[in-house]
Order: C-alpha cells, then sequence, then structure tokens
C-alpha cells in the first residue's frame, strides 16, 4: 500500500525545492555564502557524482522491480536493493543534493532535510504494509539492509532469552 497522497507528495516536492533552491541560488542569494569559498569546477564535479549516481540507483531498481513479474511475488533482496532498501527515493534525493552542490543554497539544504523525514515516513509506512505482505522474509531482509545509507549497517537486534541474567 502507497503512503496517502504520494502522487501529490512526488509531484509538489521538486517543484517546492526548485522554486526554493532557484531563487535562493539566482535571485535573492540568501543563503549561498559558500559559493565564494567552494570553487565551481568542485561544485559541478560533486553535483554531477551526486545525480550520476541518483540516477544509477533509480535506473538499476527500476529494472529490478518492472523488469520481469514475479508471481508469487517476493522480497527482493539481491542487486542494489542488497546495499539499501529504498534506493528510488533514495536516487531522488540524491538528485536535491546535486542541484544544492551546485550552488551550496543552505536554504535549500534545510528543504532538503524535510525532504528526508517525508520521504522517511514515507517508506516506513511501506515497509508495514511489506512486512504485513512477506512477515519475517521482509523483517530479516531489514535487518540486514540498511533503509537509507548502504556503508551504514542496521543494529542488529539481539534476543536474549528469557531465563538470561546481567553479571556486572
Amino acid at each position: 500500500m502507497e503512503f496517502p497522497h504520494a502522487h501529490l507528495l512526488h509531484v509538489a516536492m521538486p517543484i517546492l525545492f526548485s522554486v526554493i533552491w532557484g531563487l535562493d541560488s539566482f535571485v535573492f542569494k540568501f543563503s549561498t555564502v559558500l559559493e565564494a569559498v567552494i570553487p565551481l569546477p568542485v561544485r559541478l564535479g560533486l553535483a554531477g557524482v551526486s545525480v550520476g549516481l541518483a540516477f544509477l540507483l533509480i535506473w538499476l531498481s527500476h529494472e529490478m522491480l518492472f523488469h520481469e513479474i514475479r508471481d508469487p511475488p517476493k522480497v527482493l533482496d539481491i542487486g542494489v536493493f542488497a546495499f539499501v532498501r529504498h534506493p528510488m527515493y533514495l536516487g531522488v534525493l540524491l538528485i536535491y543534493v546535486g542541484f544544492i552542490f551546485s550552488t551550496l543554497s543552505l536554504i535549500s539544504l534545510v528543504t532538503w532535510v524535510s525532504f528526508l523525514f517525508v520521504y522517511d515516513r514515507m517508506a516506513t509506512y511501506e515497509e508495514k504494509d511489506l512486512t504485513r505482505m512477506f512477515g519475517d522474509a521482509y523483517s530479516n531482509y531489514q535487518r540486514r539492509v540498511p533503509k537509507w545509507f548502504p556503508l551504514v549497517k542496521p543494529i542488529k537486534k539481539q534476543k536474549t532469552p528469557q531465563n538470561a541474567h546481567l553479571v556486572t
């Protein structure tokens, strides 16, 4: 099940970000003070890497999800999904990061952080449904694969026996 009004959010957030980033970066320049410190080629290089990685994540996850029909449906834990549980959402967030790198708009960075919270809520909502659909298979996947940042492994919850006593 999809997060309520997800389609509206997927349309509104890029428009909102573009307006905020564009106005701050090119019109008002309220928070672009770091532009003078970091040279344009460095900023554009970082932006290019970020956007390139974003499109790679989106493309790879799209290919895995929609390239073949899986009947019955199953938890995908291979390819890009072996590194991060929400590669499409992460890809979209990295596109925003690329724009932030290009002009170093701090107001856009604040907007990005708020979008990260929105995407996290959407992903959490969807994961509840996936857990209901796939049970332990998805719960085990959640323990193995990080939600957002591929290099940060999730904390594994260890079950302790009910009779276990702490020794100090």
